[in-house]
């Protein structure tokens, strides 16, 4: 609700809400929802996952890294690898 010297738009807003009907669902549909809500509760649970895809965080912290390492150091490698080739191609001439 906004504050205004005006109070007359958000009165208006009020007293249609105010004259909303209330809807009550059935008792029919009351008992549907209830028998689902039970019937989830007391489903059994879940399979078991196996443990390597349990221990998923383990593995994203050991295999991620290794081959964000493993890119580099293939990089790093290129690169000495044009180097030398570059500074090899200038000092035979």
């Amino acid at each position: 609700m906004t504050i205004d010297r005006d109070d007359g738009p958000d009165d208006d807003l009020l007293a249609s809400v105010a004259r909303l009907r209330t809807c009550d669902v059935s008792q029919r549909r009351s008992r549907h929802l209830r028998r689902r809500c039970h019937a989830m509760l007391q489903a059994e649970p879940p399979a078991k996952r196996s443990s390597w895809m349990v221990d998923g965080a383990t593995v994203r912290r050991v295999i991620v890294p290794s081959l964000g390492g493993a890119w580099c150091l293939a990089y790093l490698l290129e690169i000495i690898r044009c180097t030398a080739a570059i500074y090899g191609s200038f000092g035979t001439q």
